[in-house]
């Protein structure tokens, strides 16, 4: 094994085993907030100095556009919440600033005078599946936490809450997003690492050497849970409730794709679910794909290529077609009239690839299909298959496909 290779492994396991001990046994408390603010004013405003504040967008209410018999199909735990207030896009740097990760689901992002920041801390409750107030973060019922390790410059936060670790949608949403109010800011040129939820995927390192951030500038949450940096700059979130907004899918369009020209958009292209790992299988894929291949279809395991080229393959497509999972994220990579064509299993229905779809001008269609099991929360209707209609489907494409031919 290279000695860089093995070094690297012996210190992510010294520091595993360092933040283990630091939950259990007593130390270290005077890292521990005392208390939680806020960036705005109210009781539990902010106004110690520590943190520059930048206001890239002002509040607004974001309203989704879903046509209501979509809403009625949603399933019952994962109904869309239709207008909700946005506090606006931000940039907060804070001298001296923490950042401590208990778990994916709770991020404590703490000031020099250590307090724990409202608005910029994430903690998700999972009996609720909703993000709870910043009293409730898991660093506030440590008995010990491991010192932090210092960063000297600027480090800038891609954290986007637990999802970012392990999806793509929520990496290509939550964290990628944040570079876009990065680069609004003109402040990226300034910034010396980049704290990520994770850099084990191969589209984790595809999409940051996209933007020219090297493996040299890349602090992994992964092997290091606490860190300070002279400055740390934390952003707004980049969607709340699955609310896209539109700057967000035009960001990753415009950073991905090339302009078309004259190049025509004829691809239809069906997204495989065979290499998911145990999730929304579609259990007669194989005669789905024999039907397909009829009207010309082009099938690829988008696990197989990168991400720009995942790009230019949806920026081709004239209709895409798949059962709803992660693949659809690249709807952002495609052209305006794009037609999409979304099925179900019939027991988990989500409001996710409508809105995107809605937000990037694509026209958007979904099928309910039979499920293999019942579900009560997200995380169970994650794990169920589906079999798809495929009389249904097929009626549906020749509907569609001979509009587009008269």
């Amino acid at each position: 094994m290279n000695p860089k290779v093995l070094l690297r492994k012996v210190a992510r396991r010294a520091n595993k085993y360092a933040n283990i001990v630091s939950e259990y046994i007593p130390g270290n408390r005077k890292y521990i907030p005392i208390g939680v603010k806020s960036l705005f004013a109210n009781d539990n405003y902010l106004d110690d100095g520590s943190i520059e504040f930048l206001q890239l967008r002002p509040p607004y209410v974001s309203t989704l556009k879903l046509d209501q018999q979509f809403i009625s199909d949603c399933s019952d735990f994962s109904k869309p919440e239709i207008s909700m207030p946005i506090p606006g896009d931000y940039i907060a740097t804070l001298k001296n600033g923490r950042v401590y990760s208990y778990d994916p689901a709770n991020t404590a992002i703490i000031t020099m005078n250590n307090y724990l920041v409202e608005e910029l801390s994430f903690q998700w409750e999972l009996e609720s599946e909703a993000l709870v107030e910043g009293r409730k973060n898991k660093v506030f019922k440590m008995r010990g936490i491991v010192k932090p390790k210092k960063f000297k410059g600027t480090v800038f936060s891609l954290l986007g809450g637990g999802g970012a670790k392990y999806y793509y949608y929520h990496w290509m949403i939550d964290s990628l997003g944040k570079l876009g109010l990065l680069k609004q800011s003109g402040r990226f040129d300034k910034v010396d690492y980049f704290l990520v939820p994770s850099y084990s995927a191969k589209y984790h390192k595809e999409t940051l050497s996209h933007f020219g951030i090297s493996e040299d500038k890349i602090i992994n949450e992964d092997s290091i849970r606490h860190i300070q940096a002279d400055y740390l700059m934390v952003s707004s979130f980049t969607q709340v409730n699955f609310h896209h907004p539109k700057w967000v899918c035009d960001f990753l369009h415009n950073s991905f794709t090339l302009p078309r020209g004259e190049k025509k958009r004829e691809t239809l292209i069906y997204i495989p679910r065979g290499d998911a790992a145990v999730n929304r299988k579609v259990l007669n894929e194989a005669e789905l794909i024999e039907v397909l291949k009829d009207y010309g279809f082009d099938i690829r395991f988008l696990s197989e290529m990168t991400v720009p080229d995942e790009a230019e393959f949806f920026n081709s497509a004239k209709l895409v077609l798949g059962v709803q999972g992660s693949g659809f994220t690249n709807l952002v990579f495609c052209e305006p009239g794009t037609i999409v064509v979304e099925f179900f299993p019939d027991k988990y229905v989500r409001h996710i690839d409508y809105d995107i779809c809605d937000k990037m001008g694509l026209e958007y269609h979904y099928i309910l299909c039979p499920s293999d099991g019942e579900a009560f929360d997200t995380v169970e209707g994650q794990k169920i298959n589906v079999i798809a209609d495929i009389p249904a489907i097929k009626a549906k494409l020749d509907t569609l496909l001979n509009q587009t031919r008269a």
